[in-house]
């Protein structure tokens, strides 16, 4: 009883599992849609079903794998807490941490202090009245064109102006930059904070920059349009007519050095860059008209890095400032008007 038992149950599990196996070779969406039925025959009705069924699972798996992945937003508002809690929740949800400003503008003054750096001869006793009135010389102009001691003392005065018009551009800089606000919604990370910090200082450092650049140059510019003559005869320099009470204007020209040759340059066409070196001359004797005064006998001895030329603004602007660092070219400048040959 109990074998005939067992061999039923055997024998309908085979039989169910072989009727499901058929079912499923044999499964048919489309045998009663009139539509594939008659472009279909059997067997490809049969193969649309798996494909079907393939694709539909496919699809469904697709939509549950990207649903399990979709990060669910979690909103926590907090009333008080500290940069430090700030910044733990920065590191951990860079994307979604938002903390609305109390105050969305703040002048720049709140959190950047600038401290401007001048250069060390702006606050060195070499544009003090007392250093500038002492290389006064009444017979300057009696001295060789490339003569340091023919405009010393007004190299040094347009030395001077220099340093008084950075200190002002940097003044009228830094107010107008601290009376600016930074305006945003939103807290920024320390990385943001301090990108945007270089960014606004990186600004203002080249905005002064450019300002003393272009203020420079309209100086420059209106002393060369209005055809001023220096009183130091380094631009213009008169020369009488013969048997005359007339004087003609001669423009001065520079040996100006083009790579390894050596071209004339005139000042009112190439201002800025007619500049030589300078030294103490001797012994000399006035150029030809309309030649550039040449070095010849050399100097007795070279003042290092000072460079004469059309104007004392544009030849000091050029001048490296070096002799101002040696004790010995310090002194060559303060005992000038005792040098003699």
């Amino acid at each position: 009883m109990s074998n005939r038992s067992g061999g039923s149950s055997k024998n309908f599990f085979i039989a169910t599992r072989s009727a499901l196996i058929r079912n499923a070779r044999e499964l048919n969406l489309f045998s009663n849609n009139p539509f594939w039925s008659s472009t279909l025959n059997s067997s490809e009705q049969i193969l649309s079903t798996r494909l079907f069924l393939l694709f539909l699972f496919i699809s469904l798996s697709t939509i549950i794998i990207y649903a399990s992945l979709i990060v669910q937003i979690h909103t926590d508002t907090l009333k008080q807490f500290t940069l430090s809690d700030f910044e733990s929740l920065q590191s951990r949800y860079p994307t979604t941490t938002n903390v609305p400003c109390t105050q969305v503008s703040n002048p720049y003054h709140k959190f950047i202090k600038l401290t401007p750096i001048f250069h060390k001869v702006c606050s060195s006793p070499f544009i003090k009245n007392q250093w500038i009135s002492s290389l006064f010389l009444s017979n300057a102009t009696s001295h060789h064109i490339l003569d340091f001691r023919t405009f010393t003392f007004a190299q040094f005065q347009a030395l001077a102006l220099l340093c008084h018009t950075a200190n002002q551009s940097i003044y009228d800089g830094y107010r107008a930059f601290n009376s600016t606000n930074l305006v945003t919604n939103y807290l920024f990370s320390r990385a943001e904070f301090t990108e945007i910090t270089s960014v606004l200082i990186d600004n203002l450092r080249n905005n002064i920059l450019a300002n003393e650049n272009r203020t420079a140059r309209i100086v420059l510019m209106s002393l060369a349009q209005n055809r001023l003559i220096s009183a130091l005869r380094t631009n213009v320099y008169l020369r009488s007519v013969h048997n005359s009470k007339v004087f003609l204007a001669n423009t001065r020209f520079y040996k100006k050095k083009n790579g390894t040759s050596w071209s004339k340059c005139m000042c009112p066409l190439q201002g800025d860059q007619c500049v030589y070196p300078v030294g103490a001359f001797y012994n000399w004797s006035a150029p030809e008209l309309g030649e550039p005064p040449k070095p010849d006998p050399p100097p007795r001895f070279q003042i290092p890095g000072l460079m004469t030329g059309c104007l004392p603004l544009e030849s000091i602007r050029q001048s490296t400032l070096e002799c101002l660092y040696q004790q010995s070219c310090i002194n060559i400048l303060s005992s000038q008007s005792n040098i003699s040959p």
